[in-house]
């Protein structure tokens, strides 16, 4: 796959009556074409910046944005207008016209663009069928639910035939059942149309059900990007860790008060973390080491993830005190298929 979106160096400030506030710092990051890709964060992190910028709605105050190879800060303010209509947006508040029905919404980014009504409410209808709304054309947004006027916003992004669309904590507001509706839309409509995603979100649920990659953000800097599923796999910043091992929502994270490497007090000489693919899940590795060292351990967590589709298991076991007893035992993990990390700083809640 080619790039369809790049962001090089990418700072950005705002001078408040404060003083001036670094909301992203040196960011890169590249978004392959047909990818669906998550930026997650914090409240205040710079996420929602960041997609502003993509589109230059905010300009950076320093780096660069391509799209399609083309530099945004080069463009003139034709050529930026032009290229953002092959941009679609949505957003957690669904931004729809509330004194328009429903078909009416999504002819309208049509008539901006000078389509003929009637061509317009042909397009409209054929996308109202595609996310399953064929029967709501004639209502007004006040009358719909949350997830239907998240789907009228997706028909209305969609209008202008984007390259990229763009989500802004698009299912935010909506309960469980209503997301996982909207990211089964999502996911759908990207199999079939091919139109490259990215989704700014602070939910780690969204980002494991529906992305193939992921960008975490936190203070306005990229501390991890890569495949969700090695990053869920092996988590590296501690952000990561937060949201993977620990499960945290984002808005909950706090600063760390200890000393780098320290960790809370457990009977646990030693924590690991192993996660369980397709193939280890259907052996019942725990009980069987268990058996065969003689030695019981402790599981301090244990869950099952969605992780793009693909259930993926994970404990963390409390290891016995003895050196030799614990590396025979992660011999024993590693030689039957688990991924094998070590753990600090998590404890039982």
């Amino acid at each position: 796959m080619s790039q369809i979106v790049e962001v090089r160096n990418l700072s950005k400030t705002f001078l408040t009556k404060d003083g001036q506030v670094d909301a992203l710092r040196d960011i890169n990051l590249s978004v392959e074409k047909g990818d669906i890709y998550g930026i997650i964060g914090m409240s205040g992190a710079g996420k929602s910046t960041l997609v502003r910028c993509l589109n230059y709605l905010e300009v950076p105050t320093e780096g660069q944005v391509l799209v399609e190879g083309q530099e945004l800060g080069q463009l003139s303010d034709k050529e930026l207008r032009a290229l953002r209509s092959s941009i679609g947006m949505i957003f957690q508040s669904f931004n729809l016209l509330m004194q328009k029905s429903v078909l009416d919404n999504i002819c309208f980014p049509l008539q901006i663009q000078g389509v003929k009504k009637k061509d317009a409410i042909v397009k409209a209808r054929e996308l109202l069928n595609t996310v399953g709304l064929a029967d709501k054309e004639k209502a007004y947004p006040a009358q719909l639910s949350g997830g239907q006027r998240q789907r009228v916003a997706i028909a209305r992004a969609l209008a202008c035939d984007p390259k990229i669309l763009l989500c802004d904590e698009a299912t935010s507001a909506l309960d469980p059942q209503t997301t996982a509706s909207i990211l089964a839309l999502l996911r759908k409509i990207n199999a079939e149309t091919g139109i490259t995603i990215i989704i700014i979100t602070h939910q780690m649920s969204v980002v494991r059900e529906i992305c193939n990659h992921v960008a975490i953000i936190e203070k306005g800097q990229l501390v991890e990007n890569g495949l969700v599923e090695e990053i869920f796999t092996h988590p590296k910043s501690r952000a990561a860790r937060q949201l993977i091992i620990e499960g945290k929502d984002p808005d909950e994270w706090v600063e760390e008060t200890a000393a780098p490497g320290t960790v809370s007090l457990l009977h646990e000489d030693r924590r690991i973390r192993i996660v369980f693919g397709t193939q280890s899940s259907f052996e019942p590795v725990i009980a069987n080491m268990v058996l065969t060292m003689g030695t019981p351990v402790n599981i301090l967590k244990a869950d099952t993830k969605d992780v793009h589709g693909v259930a993926r298991g994970e404990m963390i076991l409390g290891l016995p005190a003895d050196k030799d007893l614990q590396e025979r035992m992660i011999d024993y993990l590693k030689e039957r298929g688990l991924d094998v990390e070590e753990v600090t700083g998590y404890a039982e809640s």
